[in-house]
């Protein structure tokens, strides 16, 4: 049975490398989580080169242990963990209203920048099937239709505004399965939830279609291809570069500038 579900596991990922011709240097984003462990553990398999980095957003107590997990993944792959300081950039998480949306605004900005900078073809992030479909219906009950844009288990990148391309290995793939995967094959990851996220909404969505999928098997898959047939619907919004940084921008300035000025670092 173990060897069966982990043919299914780097199958499934294996489908995502083919049809979109993945190929060349992958940046690989480490949370220290399950999932981003099990997607950076099957992409080794692939004899990628690979570039494993951790962000470290700073909250007390939790980003520690985080980028200890995602240390210790990388040295037993054979990796040298990168880690970026969200505070070399003058931005305390701890201190934000929004504490959630900031934090996501910061790690795909810096997601993005360090991939560019370091002549990446690709980013690859540890969502799983249950995170896209969770982060489609938290845009839907939130009417923010433009985040629809990456529903995908590829996202094309820009060159002219140093957008670097995004995979998703583990589109196809469910919470449960990461989990297993992991187990399976012993490997290190953090257990903690982050103490901002304990009462997210998202939380909520994700356990209400949970219980779906219990009952109906499939429906989760169903929603997310339905989700990204929307997306190939709608008209695009044009990304351009930032006037500050020149990173990619749906207006004159990134939301990750408009932080940094917010904190009075630019």
């Amino acid at each position: 049975m173990s060897h069966e579900f982990q043919q299914h596991f780097l199958g499934r990922i294996r489908s995502i490398i083919d049809k979109y011709k993945i190929k060349g240097t992958i940046a690989v984003a480490l949370s220290g989580g399950k999932d981003s462990t099990a997607c950076f553990h099957a992409l080794n398999k692939f004899n990628f080169k690979l570039l494993p980095f951790y962000i470290d957003v700073g909250i007390h107590g939790f980003s520690e242990k985080c980028e200890e997990m995602a240390e210790k993944i990388s040295n037993e792959l054979g990796y040298n963990l990168n880690v970026i300081r969200v505070r070399d950039y003058g931005i305390d998480i701890n201190k934000a209203k929004k504490k959630c949306s900031v934090c996501g605004t910061v790690r795909r900005y810096l997601m993005n920048k360090f991939a560019f900078e370091n002549g990446c073809d690709y980013i690859a992030t540890g969502h799983n099937l249950d995170d896209i479909v969770t982060f489609a219906f938290n845009n839907l009950a939130n009417v923010n239709i433009l985040n629809f844009r990456g529903m995908k288990p590829f996202l094309e990148g820009n060159e002219k505004v140093k957008m670097v391309a995004k995979i998703k290995p583990l589109y196809y793939l469910k919470d449960d399965e990461c989990l297993s995967y992991v187990k399976m094959n012993d490997l290190p990851y953090c257990r903690e939830t982050c103490p901002y996220a304990k009462d997210a909404p998202t939380l909520e969505i994700k356990e209400w279609l949970n219980k779906i999928e219990k009952k109906r098997n499939g429906m989760l898959l169903n929603f997310a291809k339905s989700f990204s047939k929307i997306e190939e619907k709608m008209e695009k919004s044009e990304i351009r570069a930032c006037n500050i940084c020149g990173y990619p921008s749906y207006g004159r300035i990134c939301k990750f500038c408009k932080l940094r000025r917010k904190y009075g670092k630019i």
